[in-house]
C-alpha cells in the first residue's frame, strides 16, 4: 500500500486524509503549520453585512469567539465554505479561486452602502483583499485571530520514513508549508530521500518553493483547489494501476508449467528492441550485419586455404640458398588479439572491426606464413562476445558525467539553500507586511479624499451629513476619525455659519447689547419709549481695550477680536455677557463656537490623514 504524506494544519489534515484513505491510500500527517489563537480581539458587527473568509482557520477562529451564526459567509474557496457550513453558518458562498475571485463575487453580490465586512484572518494573508474592496467603495474590518506559527524540525517519524523509503508521494497546499517542508529537510540531510517520492503543488506558487529539492516529479493542479490537486493524485494513480497490469508477470498456471524456475535478474531487465528507442535498435542492427558479413567472409577464407593446401605448400618453402631460417609455425600467422572490455560506443566497435579486416588483408598477401586456425577461432569467438555485449549511446554517456557534475554542486550548496529558504520565508512574511502597509495607505488616500470634500461643504457653510457619513465608512474603526468627528454629528444636517457670517451678524447686534444695560427689564411703557429713543442714537466705546465689565466695554473688545480675526477670544469675551445682553447673543456664541470646533476638527483630521498617507512602509 502506498502512503502519502499530508502536510497541512491538524484540523485541515483530518478530512483530506479520509479522501485519501478512500483511494486505498496510507495516510501520514506531518502539520508544519500550527495554528494559534490571538485572545482579546474586538469583534466590531455593528454595522456588519457579512464575513470575508480566506482560509478554514479563520473561520473556525471567528466562530470560536463569535456566537452569532446569522451573518452570510462569502468563501474563497469550498474547503472554507465547507467548514464554515459545519460550524452553524446558514448562508455560505464559495468563489471556488483566489483572493482575485472572491473580490469579484463580493462586488458582483453586494453594494458598499449595505454595511461593512469582517475580514476574518490570520497574521499572514495572501493577496490585498482589503485594498482592491476598498478601492470598490467596500468597508473591510480585518481582525487577526490566529497566528500560524512555522515547524522548527522534522518529526523523528517522518525522518525514519523517508530513511527506508517509506513515503510514496506528498501533498501541499500552500507556499509558505512547501518552503518550510524544503528548508527542514535540507536541514536534516535527506534531500537524496526524496528522489523517489511524487509531489503535488496546489498552484505555480507552491511548485517553486518544491523545485530546490529533488523530486521524482512535481504535479501542479490545474486550478488552486483541493479537488484539482485530487483529480492529479487520480490521473497518476489510474496510470500506475494499468501500468502494473500490464506488466504482471504470468502466472504458473499461464506458463503451463508448475515446477519452473524463476527467471534469473538478468533476464529480468532484457529490453527488447521493440522497447528500446529507434536510435538503438538501428545500430544493433547495422552492427549485426556488419559481424555477420565480416565472419562469413573469415570462414570462406579459412575454407578454401584448407582444401588447396596440398596445391600451394611448396610456394611457402624458402629457397635453399635462402640463409633465413623457417619461423616456427607457432609464429607464422600475427592475429591480433582484441581487448576484451564492454564496449561504451558503437563507433569505437566499427573502428576495432575495420582494424581487423586490414590484418586479415595483409594475412592474404603473406603467402609464405602458415595459417594458424585457432587463432582465427578465437578472433571469431571474440567478436561474438563484443556482439553480445550491451551499447551505450555516447550521448548517455554525456548525460550521466553531467548528472553526477550537479549532483556534486548539489551536495555542495545545500547549506546555502537551506540559508537561502530561510531568507525566502522571511521575505514572505516582510512582503506581507508592506501588502497591508500599502493597503493601508491606499485606504488612507480615499480618508484624505473623503476629509477634503468635508472641509469644503464647512467652508461653504452647507450641511455635510452625507461628506461626514462617506469619511465614517471609509476610515472604519480609526478612533482619531472617530473622536474628531463625534462634535461635528449635531450640526451636520443644517450647516455651520462661516467667521465673515458670524463677523457680520455680530456687527448687527452690538447696539442691541449696549442698549440692554441702560433698558429697564419690565416690559412696561417706558421701556418701550426708552427702547425708540435709544434705536435713534447709537452710543459705543471704541477703545478696543477698554476694561470694565459692562456691555458697551465687553462689546468693544468683542469687535476688536473680531477685527484681528480671532473669534475664540471673541466667542470668550461674548461669554462673559450677562442679563438680557446674555441671551441675546446666545444663538450667535452658539454657532461661533460650533464653528471653532469644526475648524479645529477639521485640521485634526487633515493631519492625521495625511500623516498616514505619507507614512513610509
Amino acid at each position: 500500500m502506498r502512503t502519502a504524506l499530508v502536510t497541512r494544519p491538524r484540523d485541515d489534515a483530518g478530512p483530506l486524509a479520509a479522501e485519501l484513505q478512500g483511494r486505498g491510500l496510507s495516510v501520514m500527517v506531518e502539520p508544519l503549520l500550527d495554528i494559534v489563537p490571538v485572545d482579546g480581539v474586538d469583534i466590531p458587527t455593528q454595522g456588519v453585512q457579512g464575513i470575508l473568509a480566506t482560509s478554514a482557520n479563520g473561520v473556525r477562529s471567528l466562530a470560536a469567539v463569535l456566537s452569532d451564526r446569522s451573518l452570510p459567509v462569502w468563501a474563497v474557496g469550498d474547503a472554507s465554505a465547507r467548514v464554515a457550513r459545519q460550524l452553524g453558518y446558514g448562508r455560505v458562498e464559495s468563489a471556488g479561486g483566489d483572493v482575485d475571485d472572491l473580490v469579484a463575487l463580493v462586488k458582483s453580490r453586494c453594494l458598499p452602502d449595505q454595511g461593512a465586512f469582517l475580514h476574518a484572518a490570520g497574521s499572514v494573508t495572501a493577496g490585498d483583499l482589503s485594498g482592491q474592496l476598498a478601492a470598490a467603495g467596500f468597508e473591510v474590518r480585518r481582525l487577526v485571530l490566529y497566528q500560524a506559527v512555522t515547524a522548527e524540525a522534522l518529526s523523528d517519524t517522518l525522518v525514519a520514513a523517508l530513511d527506508r523509503g517509506a513515503v510514496d508521494l506528498a501533498l501541499f497546499f500552500s507556499p509558505r508549508t512547501a518552503a518550510t517542508f524544503a528548508r527542514l529537510v535540507l536541514a536534516d540531510g535527506k534531500g537524496e530521500a526524496l528522489s523517489g517520492i511524487t509531489a503535488y503543488a496546489l498552484s505555480p506558487a507552491v511548485q517553486r518553493e518544491l523545485s530546490v529539492l529533488s523530486w521524482a516529479a512535481i504535479r501542479v493542479a490545474e486550478t488552486p483547489t483541493q479537488a484539482a490537486l485530487l483529480a492529479a493524485l487520480d490521473h497518476d494513480l489510474q496510470r500506475d494501476e494499468v501500468m502494473s497490469d500490464s506488466e504482471k508477470p504470468k502466472t504458473e498456471q499461464e506458463n503451463g508449467d508448475s515446477a519452473s524456475p524463476a527467471p534469473d535478474a538478468a533476464a529480468a531487465e532484457v529490453v527488447t528492441d521493440a522497447e528500446a528507442p529507434a536510435e538503438t535498435v538501428a545500430q544493433k542492427k547495422s552492427f549485426s550485419v556488419l559481424t555477420v558479413v565480416l565472419a562469413v567472409v573469415i570462414l570462406v577464407l579459412i575454407g578454401g586455404g584448407v582444401a588447396t593446401f596440398e596445391q600451394w605448400k611448396d610456394l611457402v618453402q624458402p629457397p635453399k640458398s635462402s640463409p633465413m631460417p623457417v619461423a616456427p609455425p607457432s609464429s607464422s600467422v600475427a592475429v591480433p588479439q582484441p581487448a576484451f572490455r564492454p564496449a561504451t560506443e558503437s563507433e569505437a566497435t566499427k573502428a576495432e572491426l575495420t582494424a581487423l579486416r586490414d590484418r586479415l588483408a595483409q594475412l592474404e598477401g603473406r603467402p609464405q606464413a602458415v595459417l594458424d586456425t585457432s587463432r582465427l577461432d578465437k578472433a571469431e569467438a571474440a567478436i561474438a562476445a563484443l556482439q553480445a555485449q550491451p551499447q551505450v549511446p555516447a550521448k548517455l554517456v554525456g548525460e550521466v558525467e553531467d548528472m553526477g557534475k550537479q549532483l556534486a554542486e548539489l551536495k555542495r550548496t545545500s547549506a546555502d539553500a537551506a540559508a537561502v529558504l530561510r531568507l525566502a520565508d522571511r521575505l514572505e512574511r516582510i512582503e506581507a507586511e508592506l501588502r497591508d502597509i500599502q493597503a493601508k495607505r491606499s485606504s488612507a488616500v480615499a480618508v484624505l479624499l473623503a476629509v477634503g470634500q468635508l472641509r469644503e461643504s464647512l467652508a461653504r457653510a452647507m450641511p455635510f451629513d452625507a461628506e461626514l457619513r462617506a469619511l465614517l465608512a471609509l476610515a472604519g474603526n480609526d478612533p482619531e476619525v472617530v473622536a474628531q468627528t463625534q462634535p461635528l454629528k449635531a450640526r451636520a444636517e443644517v450647516g455651520i455659519p462661516t467667521q465673515t457670517t458670524l463677523v457680520a451678524r455680530f456687527h448687527r447686534l452690538a447696539p442691541d447689547l449696549v442698549r440692554a444695560q441702560v433698558l429697564p427689564a419690565d416690559p412696561s411703557w417706558w421701556r418701550q419709549t426708552l427702547d425708540r429713543l435709544a434705536a435713534l442714537v447709537v452710543v459705543r466705546r471704541e477703545d478696543g481695550d477698554a476694561a470694565g465689565s459692562g456691555n458697551a466695554a465687553v462689546v468693544a473688545r468683542i469687535e476688536k477680536r473680531l477685527a484681528e480675526d480671532d473669534l475664540e477670544h471673541a466667542a470668550d469675551e461674548a461669554a462673559g455677557l450677562k442679563d438680557a445682553a446674555a441671551e441675546i447673543v446666545a444663538p450667535w456664541l452658539t454657532d461661533a463656537r460650533a464653528r471653532l470646533a469644526a475648524d479645529r476638527a477639521a485640521s485634526a483630521l487633515t493631519a492625521h490623514v495625511v500623516a498616514q498617507v505619507g507614512a513610509r512602509p
